[in-house]
């Protein structure tokens, strides 16, 4: 990868984690005051946050990681999916199996919502941000 093209790639991972973060702390201050006076509610959502959050951001950083060759590539990106994946995977068949006063509480709704609210911003960002970095570089094609 050749140095001008760093620059604006690591801005656009920055500011898709920013976006990210914002996302999720959006949706979980909507929970918070949806669970109104549900008892431990901001635990349960915030144990979902952090999962996610984790889960995430860190899949959307393995993702915009920059490689040298295709295979690379291909690791980097299963690797992504996987950790985006696993975390609130595990999380759930915790809740689900004993989970306690989380379970209670709601927090497997919580990791499924923000689950699907950090991955649809995931996917919008990653069109988003490929047509812009293909801008930047003044380039039509993927190529």
């Amino acid at each position: 990868m050749t140095a001008p093209k760093r620059p604006a790639e690591l801005g656009w991972t920055l500011l898709g984690t920013a976006v990210l973060a914002a996302v999720l702390a959006g949706a979980a201050g909507l929970a918070i005051v949806a669970g109104g006076e549900t008892p431990r509610t901001s635990e349960a959502v915030a144990f979902a946050a952090t999962i996610c959050l984790a889960g995430g951001v860190g899949g959307w950083i393995i993702a915009r990681w920059p490689t040298s060759n295709p295979a690379s590539g291909v690791a980097k990106g299963l690797g992504a999916v996987t950790l985006r994946i696993f975390l609130p995977l595990v999380a759930m068949g915790w809740l689900q199996a004993g989970g306690g006063w989380l379970r209670k509480a709601g927090a497997d709704r919580f990791v499924l919502i923000f689950y699907l609210a950090l991955l649809a911003t995931d996917i919008l960002l990653h069109i988003i941000g490929d047509r812009e970095l293909r801008r930047i570089r003044g380039k039509n094609s993927p190529d």
